[in-house]
């Protein structure tokens, strides 16, 4: 008996032990059921397996990431110093704050706009005199084309950044007008028909102008009392390039989120000139020689090292533009649409990353150039082509006129990229496709970067022959 107690003893203390078992359980020697140890099954790392918890190995590559960055960091410093200097980017600026070219061009883009209010009261006035109207606004949108190009162009006191910045501008508020006029264009014409293969109307604002607001806001503008140039201003301010009536509004403002938007802009800001001087300026002064020159595999190294600090930059102007900036935009003006941007990180395709990167612009281009070619009897392959040869001109546009010099090199990378993309879907396709993506993506911008710069550099500093006969 005591032998018995001291066994129950024994098992209540440790409960975790295993327990005897009993007689009538044993396993039998005969039975192979019970005796296998394998069944059928795929490997883990099989696609077939049905596994897909990998965070060890997200965190893992975001370590060896971490470590890459500061290593890279550590090697640039015990080479360079420390190259980042806010107080001389700073002097730049307020050097000579009478002579700022750039700053009075954007603000002639105000007197540019304006007319475009009292043309479309024209036109609501006069009927039947729509060519009238369309030679007005050609004209219009012609003048926000090429008088910011021929000044900045010409002139010499401006820099290639208040160049672009300047062109950049221009730039938006022609499409944003081209939509302004297009959308009362249909307001006048009355409700335009829907679209083949969608069930969606051009005209948006049409299908909601009856429609309670879904944040509260019950007065609905209709046409034509929306002609009014409080409304235009709006509009050329708002976060959009696509125009409608009625936007979705907010009922109030938050403060703290205004703020937190605000800090986030200011750091990234310094943090992305602070990356340019201390990784991009010293790798753009150790290629300063004719590419025609340079080795293959040296030219290899220069891509290579500019590609990571290259791609780190790029990324944080996409969240410090298309998340900081234009929330902190959409937010004082209670703009209601946050949608700037999609998923793009796992994008199957370079076309699929184009339309989720940047959806202003591919809003724009789908209303008013994609599905009115689609209206028109073109085929997808034909409006997508159009389409990307519209985008390729756009970025040709504001990289040639501040640069001074037309090279072509960014038309012909983005108008390749519909054959290539189509090539490379028909050989790859998911994980494969977004990691020829993000491969473009990482390569494809230094390689810019390093033709432009180095034809600016042949052009405005060196005269050297051999320069002039590798770049025409």
């Amino acid at each position: 008996m005591s032998g018995k107690r001291k066994k129950k003893i024994n098992i209540s203390i440790n409960p975790e032990m295993p327990q005897p078992e009993m007689n009538d359980t044993e396993v039998r020697q005969d039975d192979p059921e019970r005796l296998s140890c394998h069944t059928l099954c795929e490997s883990l790392l099989s696609y077939g397996s049905g596994f897909n918890n990998f965070q060890g190995v997200f965190n893992w590559s975001v370590v060896l990431l971490v470590l890459t960055h500061v290593h890279m960091s550590l090697e640039n410093f015990i080479r360079y110093g420390l190259l980042f200097d806010p107080v001389k980017i700073i002097s730049v600026f307020l050097k000579d704050p009478y002579k700022w070219p750039a700053v009075y061009l954007i603000a002639a883009s105000v007197l540019f706009a304006l007319p475009a209010v009292f043309i479309e009261r024209y036109l609501r006035k006069v009927r039947g005199s729509e060519s009238i109207g369309l030679v007005l606004q050609s004209v219009n949108l012609f003048l926000l084309v090429t008088f910011p190009a021929v000044m900045v162009y010409r002139m010499q006191a401006i820099t290639p950044a208040g160049g672009l910045l300047t062109m950049f501008v221009y730039i938006i508020i022609a499409l944003k007008l081209f939509s302004y006029y297009q959308v009362n264009r249909w307001y006048r014409e009355g409700t335009p028909r829907p679209v083949r293969g969608t069930s969606r109307m051009q005209a948006d604002p049409s299908a909601h102008q009856s429609r309670r607001n879904e944040r509260g806001q019950s007065k609905q503008i209709m046409y034509p009392m929306n002609l009014k140039v409080k409304d235009l201003y709006y509009f050329l301010l708002a976060p959009t390039l696509c125009y409608q009536l009625n936007f979705p509004r907010q009922k109030n403002c938050r403060q703290g989120y205004i703020i937190r938007r605000f800090i986030e802009m200011i750091f990234l800001f310094h943090l992305m000139l602070g990356l340019i001087q201390q990784w991009i300026v010293p790798n753009i002064h150790k290629s300063m020689k004719p590419i025609n020159e340079i080795e293959s595999t040296l030219l290899t190294e220069y891509i290579l090292k500019l590609a990571v600090p290259n791609h780190f930059i790029w990324l944080i102007f996409f969240y410090w533009y298309f998340h900081s900036c234009l929330n902190c935009l959409a937010e004082l003006l209670r703009f209601g649409d946050r949608q700037f941007y999609l998923d793009w990180w796992n994008a199957d395709s370079v076309l699929q990353f184009w339309s989720r990167w940047n959806i202003p612009a591919h809003k724009w281009l789908d209303r008013h150039v994609y599905r009115p070619l689609l209206h028109h009897g073109y085929d997808k392959w034909q409006a997508r082509m159009t389409v990307f040869l519209l985008s390729a001109c756009f970025y040709e546009y504001l990289i040639a006129i501040p640069l001074k010099m037309f090279r072509f090199w960014m038309f012909f990378a983005m108008a390749a990229q519909v054959p290539l993309a189509c090539l490379m879907k028909r050989l790859f396709g998911g994980n494969f496709g977004n990691i020829f993506m993000w491969i473009s993506l990482v390569l494809g911008p230094p390689l810019m970067m390093l033709l432009y710069f180095h034809d600016y550099y042949i052009q405005h500093h060196r005269k050297d022959s051999s320069w002039r006969l590798f770049f025409f």
